[in-house]
């Protein structure tokens, strides 16, 4: 029992989060098996051969989703380095020395023979009563002079794909993979790619949660690969490297590993309660939050034309038409070249200030764009600011390229180093304070994937770590306090880390191909955090309406503000069919902020009756084709703060359809049911049944409101 008492106090030492129970479940040995079962799920390991295999993760009265091994594989891998070699090893290629039970735990030991001593490897699993998950902690003594660069941890073989039939992925707005074999996924946290920390498979009703519980940020890399008839899955941390050699090395998280009943929402849902205890997850509801009023009542986000002045007429007359409150994302507002000469946004182009006050004297809130991550080694700002010593460093000293659209290499920066935070810094104070604008869109810093850094100057650990998330933290502290009253900060796309620190974020880049997107992040953060837009808007997404209505049906349902259009192609005159109904859901958003901005998304509703699918094939926002497959009315349900229910439902197609809908409301109870039209009409009635029906008109959207009698 020594060992288990030692490594409770590790775990406790390293500041890991694992949850505590109402009493303890229960960890025995049956020979060769260790079994661990809080009452909800069963872990099963094999110690034979002095190898560990994992050889079952159960439900009660659920399926079992690890298939049988044919050799053991690996439950985790960590690479040793010395600073001459680096030594890759697994569980599987290690010994095995010791396995113990407690009364609710195992703990497992590995002797690991390296240059100069040996390393040992100790994985404790947790199980607590009732709960439906484990939890699986991994640490390592190193001898004098090695350190770990690397490790995968968990890694989970062989979930069986005849019950994994399904997997969630936080890309984005979420992603539903079919699971087949050479499905693949693979995506850096903090990113568009990984914008939460955890993966779910299910089928038939059951599910198994894969997460990591970690409240500060750390670089991770989550994957799953299947083959016939099964997928591994495994969560790789690449950790801020130790000065010295010989000092213990902790994965810093506890891996939560489980089970669940439903699909995708409830695996949100678990995720969701874990979110409360991480820093970014405690800034408190929209309603209560300190974001400028004017971007809690903005349901419609337009493009503006780049030229200052000459942009006011046709806003004018969009703010007319659309009449609902406004805000306008000004990309090319500097003499620049879009992705060139990053960071010279300044000087701007001319009459910019100006412009931005006739703008503002129209009603609306201007938010110009720039990036917050990449410099163009040809800027000013690369010698001038000293950028050159900020970039992000590889291993060998290098920085690291990318090339977008401009075909312009540019270098992404490293967020901790100090003369790239005073230039992020400095270029949002001259915006906001010099230029008037009324909040300042930085890029990519919630869509792009964090880098391992190796610049010893820079004030982090070499390598990865938290430093990604901790230096733009410090930025974005040092940023706000740039802003007058009534100013904001936005930036793209949702990774959860610094939803915090911006008022608003950016949806555009979810991924289209066969892969189905769902309101994965809703499920967790709705009512915590604003999203506006939904996908890029292709060329021919309103020429052909039905992909341009799909993504704005979807925006709305999923509680985003509206659009994210240029004005331009919205105002044309052969879009006004696209604009009237951009226009009704704008319209009959404003009259539902209590469930759709503030309030906690319940999931997706089951809309039957004559409500045929739309199907089509149409053209990316950049290459290739995806499939529009929708039904044509398609609706959410919503809980506002006040306890009451509401229902956002709309029809994209061109006929009527009358459908039914079950609310989630109590049984036996009388409801008193509003029905809000875009046009501000309200109906009411009484309702005694959770099952409704609805004749909705073509290319209308309806917010169905149920209060107590």
């Amino acid at each position: 029992m020594m060992i288990i008492a030692v490594a409770l106090v590790l775990i406790i030492a390293f500041g890991i989060l694992i949850p505590g129970g109402s009493g303890w479940a229960e960890a025995k040995r049956e020979g060769d098996n260790i079994i661990l079962d809080s009452g909800r799920v069963t872990i099963m390991l094999n110690t034979a051969g002095k190898h560990l295999a994992l050889t079952g993760i159960k439900e009660a009265n659920g399926p079992e989703w690890i298939t049988p091994e044919v050799k053991p594989s690996p439950l985790w891998k960590i690479a040793f380095s010395d600073g001459k070699e680096t030594k890759e090893i697994g569980s599987d290629e290690a010994e095995l020395r010791g396995a113990e039970t407690g009364e609710s735990s195992a703990v497992f030991i590995w002797k690991i023979p390296l240059d100069g001593g040996s390393a040992s490897v100790t994985m404790c699993i947790r199980v607590h009563r009732h709960d439906p998950l484990s939890y699986w902690t991994l640490r390592a003594k190193l001898p004098d002079g090695w350190k770990v660069t690397r490790s995968d941890f968990p890694m989970l073989p062989g979930i069986s794909a005849s019950v994994a039939r399904k997997m969630a992925a936080p890309v984005g707005w979420g992603l539903e993979y079919d699971v087949k074999p050479d499905m693949g996924y693979e995506a850096n946290y903090p990113s568009l790619s990984c914008a939460m920390q955890f993966l779910a498979f299910y089928g038939e009703g059951h599910g198994l949660y894969i997460s990591a519980q970690d409240i500060h940020g750390n670089h991770k890399v989550f994957s799953a690969s299947a083959s016939q008839g099964s997928v591994d899955c495994m969560i790789r941390n690449w950790p801020g490297i130790a000065e010295k050699g010989g000092n213990p090395y902790e994965v810093p998280f506890a891996a939560a590993i489980g089970v669940f009943d439903g699909n995708y929402y409830q695996a949100a849902q678990i995720y969701r309660e874990f979110s409360f205890k991480m820093p970014w997850g405690k800034a408190g509801p929209v309603s209560k939050r300190l974001i400028p009023q004017w971007v809690k009542d903005t349901d419609l986000w337009l493009m503006p034309e780049s030229e200052p002045l000459k942009n006011v007429e046709l806003c004018k007359k969009a703010k007319e038409f659309f009449g609902v409150p406004i805000s306008l994302h000004w990309y090319n507002w500097h003499e620049i070249p879009f992705d060139t000469l990053y960071p010279d946004y300044f000087p701007a182009k001319p009459h910019f200030a100006e412009g931005v006050k006739a703008l503002q004297a129209e009603g609306f809130h201007v938010m110009p764009y720039i990036n917050g991550r990449l410099v163009d080694p040809n800027s000013k700002g690369w010698t001038e600011d000293h950028l050159d010593k900020a970039t992000a460093r590889q291993e060998n000293g290098e920085p690291y390229t990318e090339v977008y659209g401009s075909k312009v290499p540019l270098h992404p920066m490293c967020p901790s180093a100090a003369a790239w935070q005073k230039k992020v810094v400095g270029l949002v104070d001259e915006l906001v304070n010099e230029c008037g604008v009324d909040g300042v869109y930085i890029d990519q810093i919630g869509a792009a994937w964090p880098y391992q850094c190796y610049n010893p100057k820079h004030g982090h650990p070499l390598g990865s770590g938290h430093a990604w998330v901790d230096g733009y933290r410090k930025m974005l502290n040092e940023a706000r306090k740039k802003l007058p009253k009534n100013k904001m900060l936005t930036t793209e796309e949702n990774a959860e880390c610094w939803i915090d620190q911006f008022d608003a974020q950016l949806m555009a880049n979810t991924p289209v191909s066969d892969r189905k997107i769902i309101p994965l992040f809703p499920s967790v953060y709705a009512g915590r955090a604003i999203l506006f837009g939904f996908q890029y808007i292709g060329g021919e997404d309103i020429s052909q309406s039905i992909p341009f209505r799909a993504k704005m049906a979807q925006e709305f349902i999923w509680g985003a503000q509206m659009g994210w259009i240029s004005i331009n192609s919205i105002m044309a005159p052969d879009a006004i069919k696209e604009a009237e109904f951009l226009r009704d859901l704008a319209k009959c958003r404003c009259y539902s902020h209590k469930f759709l901005l503030c309030g906690e998304f319940l999931g997706m509703i089951d809309v039957r009756g004559d409500n045929p699918k739309l199907v089509e094939d149409k053209a990316g926002s950049y290459q290739g084709t995806y499939l529009v497959d929708l039904p044509a009315v398609i609706a959410s349900a919503w809980r506002a703060e006040d306890g009451s229910i509401g229902i956002a439902v709309v029809n994209m197609s061109d006929e009527e359809h009358e459908v039914e809908m079950t609310a989630p409301l109590m049984a036996g109870k009388s409801y008193k049911m509003k029905v809000m039209w875009p046009q501000g009409r309200v109906s009411s009635l009484k309702v005694t049944s959770p099952v409704i029906k609805v004749s909705i008109a073509a290319r209308e959207a309806r917010i169905l409101a149920f209060g107590s009698k």
